[in-house]
């Protein structure tokens, strides 16, 4: 249930979630945040902490709900296109100028972005092949499959059963740097599943300059 906090005539939603973390995570989803805590912790206690920083959490949220693109926006590598739809089939889509033109039947805006970004983030993928296969060359490391999928929460995973690499089409809004970054990682897991220092280690093996990535990828917004 969405409630909501007001301090000094600012509002912020908020909802609370009861689960089995070590930790409290605190996560900005659609219109307000999410806060995930340990059952051993008390929801006065994470209300005060929120009041106490209540200028931080703001902010935040609304920086979140300003990343959030209207439905006829659609952002590629930084950059923001207007969405033009035309009632043809079969479907496609090309750059000009400042606009995306897209042909196609399907009425749901939200399914044609993602199709949008899919085929996007394969072009980007394809254009970091050689260098990624040097990499994992050099460091004598096995290619895996790669899957596309949409999440609200995270960038990338990398599946220990299918031994299988799944990136987030919402990369395709991101400098190509942050996918470079999100791959590396996932490579990374196939040799230390958890983050340890020696996880980080690989890592560093991997990309030199990963931890301005790992820093700053927080700041994407994850929104189509």
């Amino acid at each position: 249930m969405i409630k909501e906090l007001e301090v000094n005539n600012q509002i912020l939603p908020y909802k609370i979630i009861n689960k089995n973390n070590k930790n409290t995570y605190f996560r900005y989803k659609d219109n307000y945040l999410e806060i995930s805590k340990p059952y051993k912790i008390s929801e006065k206690y994470i209300i005060d902490y929120v009041i106490n920083n209540f200028n931080k959490f703001y902010k935040k949220y609304l920086t979140h709900i300003n990343s959030i693109p209207n439905d006829l926006e659609i952002i590629l590598e930084e950059k923001s296109y207007q969405l033009v739809i035309n009632n043809k089939r079969p479907f496609s889509f090309e750059i000009i100028d400042n606009q995306v033109i897209v042909n196609t039947t399907i009425k749901d805006i939200t399914k044609i972005k993602k199709k949008i970004y899919e085929d996007h983030l394969l072009k980007m993928i394809n254009r970091l092949t050689s260098q990624i296969d040097q990499v994992l060359k050099t460091n004598k490391i096995k290619k895996r499959p790669k899957i596309l999928k949409y999440y609200k929460s995270k960038f990338g995973s990398y599946h220990r059963i299918n031994n299988e690499i799944t990136l987030n089409i919402a990369l395709a809004k991101a400098n190509i740097n942050y996918l470079y970054y999100v791959i590396m990682h996932e490579y990374a897991h196939t040799k230390v599943f958890n983050h340890s220092k020696k996880f980080y280690k690989v890592l560093e093996k991997l990309m030199p300059n990963y931890k301005f990535y790992d820093k700053n990828i927080k700041n994407i917004s994850i929104w189509l």
